[in-house]
């Protein structure tokens, strides 16, 4: 298990798929440019995961309003103007929400460490926190923030800044735990979900872990985490059979010595970026790697990475896109911006995957879960929406607003000559992955009917765009 992949299998497959599955996939030539260095450089460029922060300029968002010098004032106003002052509060917070999605859209679509971004992805659906009941932009940009700091990195570390991190204390309420009554939820779905499973722990795990959590706050001035002693359980504490003076920290490393925490975490993580679930011997390899290495994921990664069952035919091609890969995706490989903000936030509001709106704390299913006749239909549609900047009356997402995409027809269609070298070179790009023969009998049809013209060439792209091949990576 986890025996590398052998040089003479290392194709320009083979790097198009890493680069789809480590990071949001890229274009011909990004690819070309991977195969040739071979696959252990590849991976290893991919996990880099240099700063690039000077390229992408801290939304709004990321200043925080200072709600206690609001409340402060609000006591001089009428009610009528309170309402006034919550309204514009409101739409601060909406605003700030719609464009801090945009900025990290915009981060996936051009970053030069895709495999950063795409593992903040996954923490983002692993430690799921949403901004419907956070309600503060900041926090959530916060939350970003720390997750992509350690997306590549410790996941001890991060565990300790998640229990530390005000949208997620606010989000499971756990601001809200006292001494004399501690709250269970944020310890339930620590283990429940973010570290062991079901079946791992008792009921008085969660009850003696939720004390050890007591204490934890947000300073209101600040928006930050602040410790309170007076309000910190400090008594002994039973925890996995184990009995002391237990802090938060202390449940977490106690928590990440248990055997069933790096077999969850290693199971999720192979199940996200190979789209399958991995057979038992696979899956103690990989949850042996990850706690010799004490929980390091750029290790983990790069070892699966480099992995020849990250490669098998049950791999490759075989993963649903979800809709934040299927947009930021498509507009790599056509090499244009995204859509506007506005269309942005409202196409993945009807693709169902909106970032920093995880529908729960299990956050998004995935896998086939993101298909449906109805989704499917959308993605075609808005498929020529991207196409063409033509809304064709599809609703909810800004629809009268045209895309800001501007799809060079020259680029895109790099051949030419016949129908059937044209079809060949755009299929490469939109697929990665020679064309089935009766998908390429079906597109060299639509050349041949209706001509080649930039027209034609269009509605191809579009008509490659709506089938179910390119719903998978």
């Amino acid at each position: 298990m986890l025996d590398e992949l052998p040089s003479d299998d290392w194709t320009p497959e083979a790097a198009a798929h890493l680069l789809n599955r480590a990071g949001f996939g890229g274009t011909p030539g990004e690819i070309a440019a991977l195969h040739k260095v071979g696959r252990s450089r590849a991976v290893d460029f991919l996990l880099a995961g240099d700063e690039d922060a000077d390229l992408f300029p801290p939304p709004a968002a990321s200043e925080p309003v200072n709600l206690v010098e609001m409340l402060s004032k609000s006591k001089e106003l009428t009610e009528e103007e309170r309402q006034m002052k919550k309204k514009e509060m409101q739409r601060i917070f909406r605003d700030q929400t719609i464009e801090l999605r945009a900025w990290w859209l915009d981060r996936m679509r051009w970053t030069s460490h895709p495999a950063r971004e795409k593992a903040l992805l996954f923490w983002h659906g692993h430690w799921a926190t949403s901004i419907e009941k956070v309600k503060e932009p900041f926090f959530m940009w916060q939350q970003n923030e720390t997750l992509r700091t350690l997306s590549l990195g410790s996941f001890r570390r991060m565990a300790s800044e998640i229990s530390k991190d005000p949208a997620m204390m606010r989000y499971l309420d756990l601001q809200q735990s006292k001494r004399d009554k501690p709250n269970e939820n944020f310890a339930r779905e620590l283990m429940e979900l973010f570290t062991l499973g079901e079946g791992h722990y008792s009921e008085q795990d969660i009850a003696e872990s939720a004390r050890a959590f007591t204490g934890y706050r947000v300073k209101q001035s600040t928006r930050q985490f602040e410790f309170q002693p007076r309000q910190h359980d400090s008594g002994q504490k039973t925890f996995f059979g184990k009995t002391g003076n237990f802090t938060g920290d202390d449940v977490l490393d106690l928590i990440l010595a248990h055997p069933e925490t790096a077999r969850f975490l290693a199971r999720k993580l192979w199940v996200f970026y190979a789209g399958s679930e991995p057979s038992p011997e696979l899956l103690n390899a990989l949850a042996d790697e990850y706690r010799s290495t004490d929980y390091d994921t750029g290790r983990l990664l790069k070892r699966a990475f480099n992995c020849r069952e990250f490669y098998s035919p049950t791999v490759v091609r075989r993963q649903v896109k979800g809709p934040i890969q299927w947009l930021v995706g498509t507009c790599k490989v056509l090499e244009i911006p995204l859509p506007s903000a506005i269309a942005c936030n409202g196409i993945l509001q009807q693709l169902g995957q909106i970032p920093f709106a995880p529908p729960n704390v299990k956050g998004w299913d995935g896998g086939r879960a993101w298909i449906s006749s109805a989704t499917l239909l959308l993605r075609y549609n808005i498929a020529g929406y991207i196409i063409s900047g033509k809304a064709q009356g599809l609703p909810g997402f800004g629809g009268n607003t045209p895309s800001r995409s501007t799809i060079s027809v020259e680029k895109v269609f790099s051949a030419e000559g016949s129908a059937e070298a044209l079809c060949a070179s755009v299929g490469w790009r939109l697929f990665q992955s020679p064309l089935p023969p009766d998908l390429e009998r079906k597109f060299v049809a639509y050349l041949s009917t209706h001509g080649m013209g930039s027209a034609a060439r269009r509605d191809l792209l579009h008509l490659m765009m709506s089938t179910p091949e390119f719903q998978l990576t």
